[in-house]
């Protein structure tokens, strides 16, 4: 397993920017789960989550009781909400720094949460039909903290980013409680992959508000843990498409090393590539790779220009960066053998 794709992607010629926007801005919380977008009007942009906390992760040495476990989320005002908003960037093409942002100005379509996880979380940024999208789930309109995906049409310019339209899709199989990490798939407007192993595709309607699967497969590859949305599923060479997943590794903590703190929850992250075909078959799925060989880490965004991958992703919950990726890495990437 590669254990830190970033310092690899830097040794053979790729690059990495952190995402910063100041701190009297961000009262120096967290920055995370970035996704970057190439896009037609503005060139390369990213939306960066903002969340309101700082994520304190205390591996083997708790500091102090949280009922999280080894995860104690800190908010400077001493709120037990975990509050997100969103930036829009414009990153240097070159460099990959950011440029310029504005924060997503949601004050049309907001009402009083009623719970506490609150705001757009993990939102993708994308283009479809000359309209500039953010997608991604709310958890804020009930009481119980059901999540569903929102698609919300954002106007993006002279200085100002104003979200001008909200839409709350309900999924296929209305009963379930959380809807998460669905992944635009760029060439197909209104199709989201709403899973990646075994596939479903889901079309969207924002005027009913509603989805429909329009294509799913029973074969399910044997992985040790569940396929989650990541990046934009984003076209490449010869009609195929590329995207990246993550898996997650839920653990508890057993015995005395964890300082006394026996059966709490934890996890690891990991990020995998899948490229399709023109018809959704499945031509390849890389093995497991990090970015930064952490627990944390979060991918949102993928974008392909110049013979380069343009990955974004999160840090801890506290950092977001942008990773430049040659193709030639790609190309080397230890892959699955798929029966």
């Amino acid at each position: 397993m590669i254990e830190n794709l970033s310092k690899l992607c830097l040794d053979n010629g790729g690059k990495i920017s952190p995402l910063i926007i100041p701190s009297n801005l961000t009262k120096g919380t967290g920055l995370c789960n970035v996704s970057v977008y190439d896009d037609e009007e503005h060139g390369l942009i990213a939306n960066v989550r903002h969340v309101h906390y700082t994520l304190y992760h205390s591996e083997f040495d708790q500091k102090f009781y949280s009922h999280w476990g080894c995860l104690a989320y800190l908010n400077p005002e001493n709120n037990i909400a975990l509050i997100t908003g969103n930036y829009l960037c414009k990153l240097n093409e070159k460099t990959l720094e950011l440029e310029y942002f504005n924060n997503i100005d949601t004050r049309k379509h907001d009402i009083p949460p009623v719970w506490e996880f609150q705001g757009l979380e993990d939102a993708r940024v994308f283009r479809w039909d000359k309209k500039l999208y953010v997608c991604g789930v709310r958890r804020d309109t009930k009481p119980n903290g059901e999540g569903r995906m929102e698609l919300c049409e954002v106007d993006w310019k002279d200085g100002k980013c104003l979200e001008i339209t909200r839409d709350r899709i309900e999924p296929p199989n209305e009963d379930t409680y959380l809807e998460k990490n669905w992944m635009p798939i760029l060439d197909m407007p209104y199709h989201f992959m709403r899973w990646a192993n075994p596939l479903e595709i889901v079309k969207v309607d924002p005027k009913n508000k509603s989805s429909k699967v329009i294509k799913s497969s029973n074969k399910k590859l044997n992985l040790p843990f569940e396929l989650r949305g990541s990046s934009q599923v984003i076209p490449w060479k010869n009609g195929m498409r590329v995207c990246i997943t993550h898996d997650v590794d839920f653990f508890y903590h057993e015995g005395p090393e964890t300082a006394g703190r026996p059966g709490y929850k934890d996890c690891h992250y990991y990020h995998r590539f899948i490229i399709w075909d023109k018809d959704w078959n499945l031509v390849q799925i890389s093995k497991m790779f990090k970015f930064m060989d952490t627990r944390i880490e979060f991918c949102c965004g993928l974008a392909y220009r110049d013979n380069n991958f343009i990955i974004s992703y999160g840090f801890q919950d506290n950092a977001a960066f942008a990773l430049e990726m040659p193709e030639k890495i790609f190309n080397h990437l230890e892959w699955e053998e798929i029966l």
